[in-house]
């Protein structure tokens, strides 16, 4: 019997189109990939652990870690974390409304920060996806919105920290053998910025992705909004930087803004692009060392970047009190409705 006769009614396809084989071929490139991460990945966190092994003066840490102000390293810390969780909320109720999806405020700066708290124990930190996930578990938005809006984010992350580390790099920081480098970065940058924007304007999918496509150019279309959210990812930056300060100060580091700036776009921006869950072994080296750079000495700025590390462990204990306190809220508005749709309720 012909391999290739095709039965009435069905559309015609050759015979080396065999969608399993696609499938096959598929699921080998992504097996490729992801062995490819897995192993840079590894690599990167196998010479980290080498790398602070082997320098880090863990006999002098204890001494340091000891005077570490803790009143200053819980209050301050978490002040400001929570205010970096603030800024993120309001930018993505605004990119949110762009969609037409309208969130209680309450409700978004509570799950913003259960998502963002364990965000960083995630590769690219991408855990804060969660945030969508949460939300269209309790009905209150679609995924395609959602994750429209949270690429628009994640693109205006990056954007914002490649500028701050290249303009560190021009002012603040002395590390590259040549500050020509800086420039053509930050030509980069820019000529990437111009090329997404055409891309997004003139590419067109089909069903869902270009749904997504919709709602991403609804966010950054309008130039209003678009430079109105870009004010406010510097300002969220410029407070994870003023929260490193604040950490520092506890661990008896003074620090200026402008170098503490320079230390935490370089560092984030590495561990972000290291692929390892909470930039394990890459965060604590290059902190240490960029703080070696600026005149610290090893063993304070060793521990300055352990003290740094544990405004991880201080967000994750604030997002379990958010969390909690989500549930609460809840709770309380689902026992209103219950008694405002009661018999009794409506007879008084």
């Amino acid at each position: 019997m012909d391999i290739n006769k095709q039965k009435k009614g069905e559309p015609f396809r050759l015979a080396d189109s065999d969608p399993s084989s696609n499938g096959a071929l598929r699921r080998k490139s992504g097996f490729r990939h992801r062995a490819i991460t897995t192993g840079f990945s590894a690599a990167v966190f196998l010479g980290s652990v080498w790398y602070i092994g082997r320098t880090f003066q863990w006999r002098e840490l204890g001494p340091v870690l000891k005077d570490v102000d803790l009143i200053c390293l819980i209050a301050g810390g978490g002040a400001s974390i929570m205010a970096y969780w603030m800024l993120r909320t309001l930018r993505w109720c605004i990119l949110l409304r762009r969609t037409g999806a309208h969130v209680p405020f309450l409700d978004l700066y509570l799950c913003t920060a259960v998502s963002l708290s364990f965000a960083a124990f995630t590769p690219l930190q991408s855990g804060e996806m969660l945030k969508v996930e949460l939300l269209k578990k309790y009905g209150m938005i679609q995924r395609s919105p959602g994750y429209g809006s949270f690429l628009v984010e994640k693109a205006l992350d990056l954007m914002v920290l490649m500028t701050m580390a290249c303009v560190s790099l021009l002012t603040t920081l002395n590390i590259l053998p040549d500050r020509a480098y800086s420039y053509w970065i930050f030509g980069g940058l820019v000529l990437t910025c111009i090329v997404s924007l055409i891309v997004l304007a003139k590419l067109r999918l089909k069903g869902r992705l270009q749904q997504l496509l919709e709602h991403i150019r609804q966010c950054a279309g309008d130039t209003p909004t678009l430079l109105l959210v870009i004010v406010i990812t510097c300002a969220s930056w410029a407070a994870v930087a003023f929260s490193w300060q604040v950490l520092l100060y506890a661990g008896g580091i003074h620090l200026g803004f402008a170098k503490t700036v320079a230390l935490m776009s370089t560092v984030a921006l590495i561990s972000i692009l290291s692929l390892i869950p909470a930039g394990a072994g890459v965060f604590e080296a290059g902190t240490s060392q960029l703080l070696i750079h600026f005149g610290v000495v090893a063993a304070v700025a060793q521990a300055g970047a352990l003290v740094i590390r544990s405004g991880d462990v201080l967000a994750a204990a604030l997002g379990i009190g958010h969390l909690g306190l989500w549930k609460l809220v809840r709770l309380l508005r689902g026992q209103r409705a219950q008694t405002a749709a009661s018999p009794g309720k409506r007879a008084l």
